[in-house]
């Protein structure tokens, strides 16, 4: 005998026959014992499986469907155990289904029964079973339809969302993937609640197969812009990598247009200029700048934006130059979703001096326009984004605030995480707190925490913290270190090896840093430096290029 619940509840007879088994009442204790696996289910379990709202005499109905079942199954096949039943029956198909996935032919899980609380969770059980057996052969792309609908159904079952995605991703919509996984854990964090281990696996899982499926220049480049969609909604570190390791294996190749293709696929806007990782960062450099004589037009247009990009924070005078082209270049072809490119170039080499707030507001504008009329909503987040530090910087703090609202709002439509962070920062610049900028998470952008809190502490005035981690911003909390612990002559050695600031957000604070060293110690040369650097932001406010730092007026 055979019981079957893969369709809709029947038994087969050894003579292959269909056994009567009666109402649906019995179809479903028989389906419920199925469930149970063998297991004992308790006469309390069943009635309240059985029956929303138990009638009375619940208990003398299970009785007489079990006696029922028997008079049709054999004696044999359900076993009294203290107050409850357990099925003996060997010949199973779900349970056959459990171990061999592939041996028993699918079918709807207890089509004929209705959808009580056991039923639904039974059905997404198995369901979720055949689809992990599916995916694991590798045939995940003939199950997105029916896993979008199940994943639908059930938004907060974290592992349908995990068995989309990776569906999705076999069939070749590693995007899409990202997408699903980033709205699962966003649902959850919108009622307080942590992701599970399994979408973090599964988003890193879908980032290295992009890339270690290589060997065709078309995978390695969609590998590059899966990472740049994992970027946008967060997962940045991880992305970084995956795009890292996509653009290395690319240029192992060694076609040099096709290696640039895999290195602009990474579109993804820049607002910070201090570089997450600077030895990834030098070798995107490296392999730009050896395929850049090949290029021409458009393309070459985006790797001489990405190689400024990725030349952020220094001084080389190519790398201006290579954004003033890819800027030129995009504005002669007429292309606005490369010209947002390269004016995100040009932002990035704006800090080559102290008081260019003006010139970044005037990019901002242009990327805020540009990609409200091109549709380029990342763009237009970065426009807001450099909008708000240009704002700050002046003090013009009704604009900045407009600006906070837009980056949000967009924000919150196109699921970037990340631009929290900085309007967050933003509120902190205005209303300093010690315990806020101290639990401000900027784990996600190494770039953007190296050194924040000691810098962010010192805006407010309060003691030099030696036990927090100055990152790169070390040689100039040296000397302030010094001169609290009273050794001047320590101070003055720190102070006379101050390196020259880069040409990144906090060059005006390490100028502002280094004049009131000069002050302390009585330094008229380093002063003069300071001031000489200073000058051109006279009346701007130190630190409010950050949108997240305030250390006062430039003055005098």
């Amino acid at each position: 005998m055979q019981i079957r619940v893969l369709g809709p509840v029947t038994v087969v007879g050894t003579d292959g026959r269909l056994v009567a088994v009666g109402s649906k009442r019995r179809r479903e204790l028989l389906g419920r014992l199925v469930a149970a696996g063998g297991r004992v289910v308790s006469l309390d379990v069943l009635i309240s499986d059985l029956w929303d709202d138990p009638p009375d005499g619940a208990v003398g109905a299970v009785r007489t469907f079990v006696s029922e079942l028997r008079a049709a199954l054999g004696a044999a096949a359900i076993e009294t155990v203290g107050r409850g039943y357990a099925l003996r029956v060997s010949d199973v198909d779900v349970w056959r289904f459990e171990s061999e996935p592939a041996s028993v032919a699918w079918g709807e899980p207890y089509a004929d029964l209705d959808p009580s609380p056991w039923v639904v969770q039974e059905r997404a059980r198995l369901l979720e079973l055949r689809a992990r057996a599916v995916l694991d052969a590798g045939c995940g792309a003939s199950l997105v339809g029916e896993l979008a609908a199940f994943a639908a159904a059930h938004p907060w079952r974290e592992k349908a969302q995990v068995l989309l995605a990776h569906a999705l991703f076999q069939d070749g919509r590693q995007v899409e993937a990202l997408r699903v996984l980033r709205s699962s854990r966003d649902r959850l964090v919108r009622l307080g609640l942590d992701a599970s281990p399994d979408l973090d696996r599964a988003e890193a899982d879908i980032l290295r197969h992009a890339v270690a499926r290589g060997g065709s220049y078309a995978q390695l480049r969609s590998a590059s812009v899966v990472a740049g969609e994992a970027a946008l909604t967060g997962g940045l570190a991880l992305a970084q990598s995956q795009r890292f390791a996509a653009v290395l294996e690319a240029s192992r190749l060694g076609n040099p247009l096709l290696t640039a293709r895999v290195l602009t696929a990474y579109d993804v806007p820049t607002n910070w200029t201090v570089s997450d990782d600077s030895v990834q960062a030098a070798a995107l450099i490296s392999v730009g700048r050896r395929v850049l004589p090949h290029l021409e037009g458009a393309l070459r247009a985006r790797v001489l934006a990405t190689l400024a990009v990725e030349h952020r924070g220094t001084r080389d005078a190519w790398a201006l130059s290579a954004a003033l082209e890819a800027e030129e270049l995009a504005r002669s072809l007429g292309d606005p979703a490369l010209l947002v490119v390269a004016l995100n170039a040009r932002f990035m080499q704006s800090f080559q001096r102290s008081g260019q707030s003006a010139e970044r507001g005037v990019i901002g504008s242009e990327l805020i326009e540009v990609s409200a009329r091109h549709d380029l909503p990342a763009y237009e987040i970065l426009g807001h984004l450099v909008a708000l530090q240009a704002c700050s910087a002046v003090g013009d703090f009704a604009a900045a605030e407009q600006h906070v609202l837009a980056a949000e709002q967009l924000a919150e439509i196109h699921e970037a995480p990340l631009v929290r962070v900085f309007t967050n920062g933003f509120r902190l610049m205005r209303a300093p707190d010690e315990a806020g900028y101290r639990a401000l998470d900027l784990s996600s952008m190494p770039g953007v925490e190296a050194g924040f809190l000691p810098l962010a502490l010192l805006s407010m005035g309060l003691p030099v913290d030696v036990t927090l981690d100055w990152g790169p911003y070390r040689p100039w909390g040296l000397p302030l270190m010094h001169l609290e612990g009273g050794d001047v002559a320590a101070a003055r050695r720190a102070a006379a090896s101050l390196p020259a600031p880069r040409a990144d957000h906090y060059y005006e604070v390490l100028w502002w840093i280094t004049a009131r060293i000069a002050a302390l110690l009585d330094d008229p040369a380093l002063a003069e430096a300071a001031r000489v650097a200073l000058e051109p932001a006279r009346g701007e406010i130190v630190g409010g290029s950050t949108a997240m730092l305030s250390f006062g007026l430039v003055e005098a």
